[in-house]
């Protein structure tokens, strides 16, 4: 998920300009926010994810990793990727965001 990667990194920076023994003290820009742009349609992934249609399968709506992506000819369930989820329905720079790891519906698209 990109925005972990933008809030480390801020963090990485503003660490780094604090210096040995906090005696240099500089201030760091703010990490730009992320902003939405939609949900995540899970059953259109999963229809052009792997080489051939799978059903979206949702294993435990309080859990937000329970997304699959089930093959009914094989029985074989397999992770849903949110980022391409997102690529795919929006621009090529939008990445996935959760919003509560308790709620399977609280993935969304941001850029």
């Amino acid at each position: 998920m990109g925005l972990g990667k933008r809030t480390a990194r801020a963090a990485l920076v503003a660490a780094a300009t604090v210096g040995l023994g906090g005696i240099a003290v500089a201030t760091a820009a703010p990490a730009s926010a992320a902003t939405i742009i939609g949900g995540i349609d899970v059953s259109r992934q999963c229809a052009v994810q792997e080489w051939r249609p799978l059903q979206a399968r949702l294993l435990d709506p309080g859990n937000a990793y329970s997304w699959r992506c089930h093959s009914p000819y094989t029985g074989i369930d397999y992770g849903v990727d949110m980022n391409d989820a997102c690529r795919r329905q929006y621009s090529a720079n939008a990445f996935s965001v959760l919003l509560d790891a308790r709620n399977a519906y609280s993935w969304r698209c941001a850029r």
